[in-house]
């Protein structure tokens, strides 16, 4: 009998663990524009001082882009010493875009952790919408209102034992913009996708339901 309640509470605790881990998108926002990237050369740019998690990114989102038939390559591949800068010049900004178009790139995604949400377990993080503001941000130009952060580092994420039942509740709120350059610089924020990952299991959790829902983007 003592052996059944063992198990019992093993399964009840397994259910309760894999149901707080969950990667879903909370919102998102396409202009009329949107459609016609699909055609376009994509660059895929993730932020994070780390180069190895930024490319693990870029390739995840990259490969499930191509899987479409999108034309997209990573930031990392065609621009490898491309540096980023948090503020640039308007001189500057006119020598990246120049940069972009020459190698005949008019689409730049760009993934970065938007939020960290900390709540008590079982407790639903409050859902995300699109500000108004994005329809005012331009290709690498930020209000002062984001919190421009590096993504989850994935090696952190990943355990080899089951994690026990936690207090609290980790939610992190990533973030897609996606541009078109040729656009006049108004109208070139085309698509914004926030997700939701909460307690996730593992970091290549995180990068195949991640990428998943952005690339879904693309299908609408």
């Amino acid at each position: 009998m003592a052996r059944m309640w063992q198990l019992i509470r093993f399964f009840i605790l397994t259910i309760l663990i894999s149901s707080c881990s969950t990667i879903k998108l909370m919102d998102s926002w396409s202009s009329k524009d949107f459609q016609a990237i699909k055609k376009k050369k994509i660059l895929v740019a993730a932020k994070n001082p780390d180069l190895k998690i930024r490319k693990t990114y870029e390739i995840a989102i990259a490969n499930k882009l191509r899987n479409q038939g999108i034309d997209a390559i990573e930031i990392h591949k065609k621009f490898p010493d491309f540096e980023e800068k948090e503020t640039l010049t308007k001189e500057e900004e006119t020598e990246i875009i120049q940069l972009f178009t020459n190698e005949g790139i008019t689409g730049v995604m760009v993934a970065s952790l938007k939020n960290t949400i900390e709540t008590n377990n079982f407790e639903t993080p409050k859902g995300a919408n699109i500000p108004r503001e994005y329809r005012d941000k331009y290709f690498f130009s930020y209000s002062k209102v984001d919190d421009i952060s590096a993504l989850p580092n994935l090696d952190s994420i990943d355990f080899d034992d089951p994690p026990e039942v936690a207090i609290k509740s980790t939610t992190y709120v990533l973030e897609t913009v996606t541009y078109d350059l040729s656009l006049a610089k108004e109208k070139q924020l085309v698509n914004v996708c926030l997700i939701d990952v909460t307690d996730p299991d593992s970091g290549s959790q995180i990068l195949s339901k991640f990428s998943k829902i952005v690339s879904d983007q693309f299908k609408k």
